[in-house]
């Protein structure tokens, strides 16, 4: 090979062809299309179990306090409205009707997650159990098949 052909060769080696540009961002865009739905369905299920342990620590909270205290504790859950949040609340009645102050702090749901029950309370005896078992189904607002149950009782 001559001085000529030698520059010649190594000039074209030089750099990276469009095509070759094109073929790396449509390689890269099919796997992402493959990755986005997984990791946001993995945040939508990690906010579903951080809600579901949330709620399931009030509810034990609201036993604890049931039966230490020796009274009844009732544990409400805020109807679900479009765009808000859910709390559950929890209250004391004495014999006058009045609430009595608890050390429970009140629990808001994420604004993801809807909590739907038959009930709208339930009430914990002094003993810290269900006078009215049920059950709390927890649902994502993003996605509706991603669900969890919390028996009450």
């Amino acid at each position: 090979m001559n001085n000529y052909q030698l520059r010649h060769a190594a000039s074209h080696s030089k750099g990276i062809t469009l095509i070759e540009i094109l073929l790396v961002l449509g390689l890269l865009v099919i796997l992402l299309s493959f990755a986005i739905p997984s990791v946001s369905g993995a945040a939508i299920k990690a906010e579903m179990e951080a809600t579901f342990e949330n709620v399931r620590y009030s509810m034990q909270m609201a036993q604890k306090a049931a039966r230490t205290t020796e009274s009844a504790v009732i544990m409400r859950i805020s109807p679900a409205e479009p765009d808000t949040s859910q709390t559950i609340s929890f209250s004391s009645p004495d014999e006058g009707g009045a609430q009595s102050n608890l050390q429970i702090q009140d629990f808001s749901v994420s604004k993801d997650v809807v909590l739907v029950t038959e009930q709208a309370s339930f009430l914990f005896d002094e003993r810290g159990l269900v006078k009215n078992p049920g059950s709390i189904l927890l649902v994502s607002r993003l996605d509706e098949t991603v669900t969890a149950t919390i028996h009450v009782q």
